[in-house]
């Protein structure tokens, strides 16, 4: 009995070994150099009919996942992946980009994604959660750890400008709490883009709150998709007077189109994080920081 007791407690404190999904790969390769961990890909097998099946090359005790979920495939095989880690002692899970939580709101008769996705992750016993500027607060009933990316943002931003020539601004009134955020601790001004819509939901246009005049503004915000909320802002600012617009977006999910939209704005920089590896920012425009050391510190406190 004493010896099973022991067996199993060295097994649960054991060294964290990190398994990733296929789309996060090489930000779980820095981490694993970052947190000197052995790190291993998930095994996933399609069938003829287009089921996908997940396998691993051994069996973990405590394991990190790392895995973003933009596709509903890359929810499919993370599920997948924790059924296969479900004789694992300890699971911590790693998600720089959850997908749909932007279905935050819970109307009668439709369905509640933001709520639905952490319950199943619940289900498959997983005992904690990294995320990374959710698009709101995410609702997990186990314990989670929500980092924000506004410090690499800033330091950025320092390093590159002076607080007297920058603004920092909101593409819109939701993400306001965000953007005056890193205005705030870069102690410089702040604006925001009011946008105005047509009984048929369709942006009409975009109203500018605080002065840009003769400013360099630094757009602000958590998700890039069809990039046109940072587009009308753009031409909004200018068209007040800013000086310049670059744009700050912590996850770059750029949909079918966007790429080709944004490079044809007239943003002069589109600065990404590494939260969504398959992001592809070969262009002169586009520029990415990674997240690694952001991740590796807070998941050196867990270990």
């Amino acid at each position: 009995m004493w010896t099973q007791y022991f067996g199993d407690l060295f097994e649960a404190a054991a060294v964290m070994e990190i398994v990733y999904t296929r789309n996060s790969g090489e930000l779980a390769k820095l981490l694993a150099k970052d947190l000197a961990l052995s790190v291993f890909p998930a095994n996933v097998r399609r069938f003829s009919n287009g089921e996908i099946s997940v396998s691993l090359s051994k069996s973990f005790g405590n394991v990190m996942v790392l895995s973003s979920t933009v596709t509903n495939e890359d929810w499919l095989e993370l599920l997948l992946l924790l059924d296969a880690l479900r004789d694992a002692k300890n699971i911590t899970i790693c998600m720089p980009y959850m997908g749909y939580s932007r279905q935050d709101v819970q109307n009668q008769n439709e369905s509640f994604g933001a709520r639905l996705f952490p319950r199943l992750l619940e289900t498959a016993s997983v005992a904690h959660c990294i995320i990374l500027d959710n698009h709101a607060e995410p609702m997990m009933c186990f314990p989670y750890t929500h980092l924000s990316a506004n410090g690499i943002f800033e330091a950025d931003i320092m390093s590159k400008y002076s607080m007297q020539q920058i603004v920092v601004v909101s593409p819109d009134i939701g993400g306001a709490y965000r953007a005056n955020a890193v205005s705030r601790s870069l102690k410089c001004d702040f604006a925001i883009c009011n946008k105005a819509r047509d009984v048929f939901g369709e942006l009409k246009k975009t109203d500018v709150v605080g002065n840009v005049s003769n400013k360099i503004c630094v757009l602000i915000d958590d998700i890039v998709d069809s990039g046109a909320t940072l587009c009308h802002a753009a031409g909004a600012l200018l068209e007040a007077g800013s000086n310049g617009v670059v744009a700050y977006v912590v996850h770059g999910v750029l949909s079918n189109g966007s790429r080709e939209r944004l490079e044809k704005s007239r943003i002069e920089e589109i600065v990404l994080t590494d939260s969504i590896c398959a992001t592809n920012v070969n262009s002169s425009k586009f520029r990415k920081l990674s997240v690694a050391s952001l991740l590796a510190e807070t998941i050196r406190y867990i270990m």
